[in-house]
């Protein structure tokens, strides 16, 4: 009896790994617009920001980059070298 509880947890335990990952698979749906950089705006971003996957946030037109963080991948806004948030004129 005890090995059977002992085979139930490992069984639980090894099947846990095939689950899937929640973060980019469950995208915010504010996020699904991608956008391209003109070069002007990209001369202004700060160092360190992944450029290629970057999405316009529907709520407030600011734009928004993929961080791979050591824990989890979610997008932040994208900051200019002063430190601020570069956002689009929104249409109406």
């Amino acid at each position: 009896m005890k090995n059977l509880v002992i085979l139930a947890g490992v069984a639980a335990f090894g099947l846990s790994g095939c689950v899937t990952p929640s973060g980019v698979a469950n995208m915010d749906p504010n996020l699904k617009t991608q956008a391209t950089l003109p070069p002007e705006v990209a001369a202004t971003v700060a160092p360190g920001q992944d450029t290629s996957d970057i999405r316009i946030d529907a709520r407030d037109g600011c734009l928004m980059y993929r961080h791979n963080g050591p824990v989890e991948t979610t997008y932040i806004p994208l900051r200019n070298k002063k430190g601020r948030a570069i956002c689009i004129k929104r249409e109406a």
